[in-house]
């Protein structure tokens, strides 16, 4: 899809950029979901794919949080939305926006969603504990009822909601995330990220999927992926070596269409 060129370059630049950022103050990040299975299946970009997903363990991005804010939540052209002070409300990760065409709103430019990805208990019953954890505070934040999670709980957001005083939105935030993020992202046997597409249950996966990294070539340089990227990736897509039907390769979202006159020079 030629007319997708634009923006594929414009994330790799923004990519970079973030590459740069994190090397300079000792910090990692790694390709995730379909960025992953775009590295090892294409080398690059799935052909029809508009955005990146990329990951740090939680340690490594709350200081990158902090980094940020200490040089005014940008790198050079580009911004960075802060997971509790959104530009556009959206899950309790980062991201990194373009400033092409954020005349038109932040949802027609470019962006990276970054991950923070969490250890997680062995205990069935801390499991509960950690993802409910998750949900009141996502629900804390934004204060609207969850979205792709499914018919059940977006159903106990809403109760939630209903049933609980805007005073206690702030102090709901503050346990929650310490309770979600008690598990050490270093020493737990199993990692996850709360708030991935794939859910908690089926994001939940062995840390050594992950780690150690390795390189691989994406869209002409050079970044990081899971360890052992055969598994990760089964665990999230199952046969993820097959293509999807035609009729659904195409883009997601519309912001390609804002870039096509860089792919058109």
């Amino acid at each position: 899809m030629k007319e997708l060129e634009g923006l594929q370059q414009r994330l790799v630049e923004m990519l970079l950029a973030f590459q740069r950022f994190t090397d300079d103050h000792g910090l990692t990040f790694f390709l995730v979901g379909g960025s992953a299975l775009g590295a090892y299946r294409h080398q690059g970009f799935i052909p029809w794919d508009d955005d990146v997903d990329v990951a740090m363990m939680r340690s490594d991005f709350e200081k990158m949080e902090k980094l940020m804010a200490s040089e005014g939540n940008r790198i050079g052209e580009f911004i960075y939305s802060p997971v509790e002070d959104h530009i556009i409300p959206e899950a309790p990760i980062g991201y990194l926006y373009d400033t092409k065409h954020i005349q038109k709103g932040y949802e027609n430019t470019a962006k990276i969603d970054i991950h923070p990805i969490d250890g997680v208990p062995e205990n069935g019953f801390l499991r509960k504990i950690q993802m409910i954890s998750s949900l009141v505070y996502y629900l804390s934040e934004y204060r609207n009822p969850v979205k792709n999670k499914g018919a059940k709980i977006r159903g106990i957001s809403k109760v939630i909601l209903k049933l609980t005083p805007n005073f206690m939105f702030d102090f709901y935030m503050r346990v929650t995330k310490k309770i979600m993020t008690s598990w050490s992202d270093r020493d737990s046997k199993h990692i996850c990220s709360l708030f991935g597409v794939a859910g908690y249950r089926q994001g939940i996966m062995p840390r050594n999927y992950l780690m150690p990294l390795k390189e691989t070539p994406f869209a002409g340089e050079t970044f990081l992926i899971p360890g052992d990227i055969h598994p990760y990736l089964k665990r999230l897509y199952g046969d993820y070596e097959k293509l999807p039907p035609e009729d659904e390769r195409y883009p997601r979202h519309d912001i390609y269409r804002m870039y096509q006159e860089r792919s058109e020079h």
